[in-house]
């Protein structure tokens, strides 16, 4: 792996966030505009290949019964490969709210972007599921102070 400039770092950075967004709020069209055609999405051993595959995977997530998700990202690593592919890697951790089950999930990315036409775009996402945790359904209202 290569030195990176401090814009590719920002520009991955970036590109990583607007998919967390893009998938929080079910932007379908925003998640589009993020990846390549001929992207691989991998999720804990299975590869999804394209970008109507890449869609269907989230579309199957905005029709479930899931009210609302948010993805926290961290320990983002950004490295420029000698093919001049940009290699992030990323802790995620992720809660899922549907009706009476609330799940925090933990994971790691393992990501590949691909400079298409002045804009860095997904070429790969590779998606693992370290542990799952049930936590209680609550429906308490936020009280502000």
């Amino acid at each position: 792996m290569q030195s990176i400039s401090v814009e590719i770092g920002h520009r991955a950075e970036r590109l990583l966030y607007d998919y967390a967004a893009a998938v929080d709020t079910g932007d379908l069209a925003g998640l589009r505009g993020l990846i390549t055609d001929d992207v691989v999405i991998e999720q804990n051993g299975k590869s999804d290949f394209g970008a109507e595959e890449f869609i269907a995977v989230y579309r199957a997530f905005v029709d479930s019964p899931v009210e609302f998700s948010r993805h926290a990202i961290s320990n983002v690593r950004v490295a420029q490969g000698e093919d001049g592919r940009v290699h992030v890697d990323a802790y995620f951790e992720a809660t899922v709210c549907a009706p009476g089950s609330n799940q925090r999930i933990y994971g790691r990315y393992a990501d590949v972007y691909i400079e298409r036409e002045g804009t860095l775009l997904i070429d790969r996402k590779t998606i693992s599921v370290d542990r799952m945790i049930d936590l209680p359904a609550g429906e308490v209202e936020y009280q502000p102070y």
